[in-house]
């Protein structure tokens, strides 16, 4: 007993566990053996609890950081992807030169030029198709003018060569001797019908000239009304196409808009996401830092105090007070039976004695015990 208090003593006053210094209190204060080495059971079973939870807390630092930065390289590359993502659609909005607002712009001036152009050319063909008309009223109204002209200067000339004629005839019957002179006689009448031919002939031709002056109106007018219908066809197509453009970019805006906005949201979620895990690190760092550095150090000394208690348990166990106390108890066990049990406890005496049955009893239930 002494040499087990000494011991105890001894690691109780080293640095090794304040559990040496319990359970050397407990020697002195004159606590039975059993109360003793029961104490020092819990303590080596709390030492192998707190190796297991020393191992537990590691094993979930090393889980948890791996996990952890696992997921943080997944949210960086995760950011960088809709970081690239969200450029390529403000570029697809918004580039001055290529983006779809730019190209919105260009097809609404487009289509306010083509209104304009279509509103010009058919201002100007009204105008020229209004001149077409007043310049067709002309030339009709002069040719009518000349050919009633022409009908009464043909009726005109061909009454007085008549009258010419008839008057001719009738000095040539009244004057045979002496016979007219051949300048009165002739002359007079081809004069006459020279003159008048003449006069015809000239609004005739003027007639014909204003003839071929309101065919070549018409063909001009129909020619400007064609290209006129051909432009305004053209334009007309071009309309369509500006608007289909412009429907077209307007859906494709609103999708863009709505796909940025949404990849927004998902960075600042993600970039949130990030910062939470990159704090959970920063949470857990000193208690797994600490345990990563000291735990080899820690399973050293649990090694070392479970090895000493270990050693004391076998020095108590070991003292001529601890026999005399165990022999004591197992007498205080024993009770009345103690005297019998004495020589041989494997005895079938001992164990009917201490099972208060009869020996006969005792061996019909445990026929191989010793002395059935």
């Amino acid at each position: 007993e002494r040499r087990a208090t000494e011991f105890l003593q001894k690691l109780s006053g080293s640095e090794s566990s304040p559990l040496f210094s319990r359970v050397y209190a407990l020697l002195q204060a004159g606590n039975p053996f059993a109360t003793v080495l029961t104490e020092i059971d819990k303590m080596i079973a709390l030492i192998a609890k707190e190796g297991k939870a020393d191992l537990e807390q590691k094993e979930t630092c090393v889980e948890e950081r791996t996990t952890t930065n696992t997921a943080i390289t997944e949210k960086e590359n995760a950011i960088t992807t809709l970081d690239g993502a969200i450029q390529d659609l403000d570029a697809a909005i918004n580039d001055p030169k290529t983006g779809l607002k730019a190209a919105i712009k260009q097809d609404e001036e487009s289509v306010q030029e083509n209104f304009k152009s279509q509103g010009e050319e058919t201002q100007a063909r009204k105008a020229d198709n209004v001149r077409y008309q007043q310049e067709i009223s002309g030339l009709v109204s002069a040719q009518a003018l000349l050919e009633r002209a022409v009908t009464v200067l043909k009726k005109y000339y061909e009454k007085k060569i008549h009258e010419i004629q008839a008057g001719l005839v009738q000095v040539h019957h009244k004057k045979q001797d002496p016979a007219p002179p051949a300048t009165w006689t002739d002359t007079k009448y081809e004069g006459q019908s020279a003159g008048g031919n003449s006069a015809v002939g000239m609004l005739e031709f003027i007639l014909k000239n204003t003839a071929k002056e309101e065919n070549v109106a018409h063909d001009d007018e129909l020619k400007a009304q064609t290209a006129y219908e051909d432009s305004m066809q053209g334009l007309k197509d071009e309309e369509e196409q500006l608007q289909d453009s412009l429907a077209k970019n307007h859906k494709e805006l609103s999708v863009k808009e709505e796909e940025l906005l949404s990849k927004k949201k998902d960075l600042k979620k993600t970039q949130e996401e990030l910062a939470a895990l990159q704090e959970y690190l920063l949470k857990i760092k000193p208690g797994c830092d600490y345990i990563m550095a000291n735990i080899d150090k820690r399973d050293t000394h649990r090694a070392t105090e479970k090895a000493a208690l270990e050693t004391a348990i076998e020095k108590i166990k070991g003292t001529p007070a601890y026999g005399k106390a165990m022999a004591v108890a197992k007498n205080e066990t024993l009770g009345e039976c103690a005297d019998i049990c004495a020589t041989n406890e494997a005895h079938v005496d001992c164990k009917a004695c201490v099972a208060k049955v009869t020996v006969p009893g005792y061996c019909a239930g445990h026929p191989g015990t010793a002395g059935c």
